[in-house]
């Protein structure tokens, strides 16, 4: 299913796309249908995520043991990530005097913050205060937390032996139910409650959709993408989105060398702040310094991390493939 490598990383790449219009100043491209460039790569994302999880807890011998699977996948990369941010990059570029900069506890505390997925902070001192888009050095983090909801509360179903093919599909449907309520009745999504609801929702549809396909074992044909590709410019894009993103992740492709997607999406945001504030953002210029990150983040951090699968408890060590 070499696919999804290929899926993941046109997902990230539209992320990139996104930010290097909006971190520029300029409005995002919409797909017609409400959603934006970076909220379809998200949402690529998030299905291949529901799909690909599901498939490993159903092969992991114990919760334990599928949570341990995802900490090994999410933390060593964003560690180094934080670290090369708050220590390297913050002080570079931060208008504060290097002395002033480590005398505040701000660094440290975004890296602690940051690495708990949770208490997401997205400041650093003096940095990127004259951007366009500005004091945001990381805007992609937010997406993390919800990531490691969606693997907490699928190792909750597999711990009551609630992780069947029904109970997904329904749960899908409620979050689905839910994204509908709170998009199309009016709800001011500006608000940050609105907001974390409305991208809860929508991300926890996909997530399940992706899990409720995994576990019905549905096989969709290649030309069912087609469906999806014909709802994108649509207000229904996400309907569409679970089974097209399946059909092609499931088609026969060459594996990639590596896997970029992840170290292009947590380095890309505090890189392409940069090049802003230097009038010198777009895509290409954005791939082009985000790329080397992502190769090193790979082969330094992820790969190696992946590695230490195998050594948990019954794991199985599937070629050193990422399972999102």
């Amino acid at each position: 299913m070499g696919g999804y490598d290929y899926l993941r990383l046109a997902a990230a790449i539209l992320v990139i796309a996104h930010h290097a219009r909006v971190l520029d100043g300029r409005p995002p491209l919409m797909l017609g249908g409400g959603a934006d460039l970076g909220a379809l790569g998200v949402g690529i994302f998030f299905v291949i995520s529901g799909y690909l999880v599901t498939a490993s807890l159903r092969r992991t011998p114990g919760v334990g043991v599928f949570l341990a699977k995802r900490v090994l996948r999410i933390t060593p990369g964003l560690l180094a990530a934080l670290l090369l941010t708050a220590l390297v990059l913050g002080p570079l570029v931060s208008d504060l005097p290097v002395a002033d900069y480590f005398g505040d506890a701000a660094p440290l505390l975004y890296v602690l913050k940051n690495l708990s997925l949770y208490a997401v902070t997205y400041d650093l001192p003096g940095v990127f205060a004259d951007a366009p888009y500005p004091n945001v050095v990381n805007g992609s983090l937010w997406s993390l937390r919800l990531e490691f909801t969606a693997y907490l509360g699928l190792a909750a179903l597999g711990a009551l032996r609630l992780a069947r093919a029904p109970v997904l599909a329904g749960l899908a449907l409620l979050a689905g139910g839910a994204f509908l309520v709170v998009h199309f009745t009016g709800l001011d999504t500006r608000g940050e409650l609105a907001r974390l609801a409305s991208l809860a929702t929508l991300n926890g549809w996909l997530f399940l959709c992706g899990a409720a396909l995994e576990a019905f074992d549905v096989k969709p044909p290649a030309w069912t993408a087609a469906v999806g590709l014909v709802l994108l410019p649509t207000p229904a894009w996400f309907l569409g989105l679970p089974l097209a993103v399946v059909a092609l992740g499931r088609m026969p492709a060459p594996r990639l060398p590596a896997d970029l997607s992840y170290g292009l999406y947590i380095y890309s945001f505090p890189l392409q702040q940069v090049l802003a504030e230097h009038g010198r953002l777009d895509v290409l210029t954005s791939l082009a310094l985000a790329l080397p990150f992502a190769a090193a983040s790979w082969f330094l951090v992820e790969k190696p991390a992946l590695r230490l699968k195998a050594r948990l408890p019954g794991a199985v060590n599937l070629a050193l493939r990422p399972v999102f």
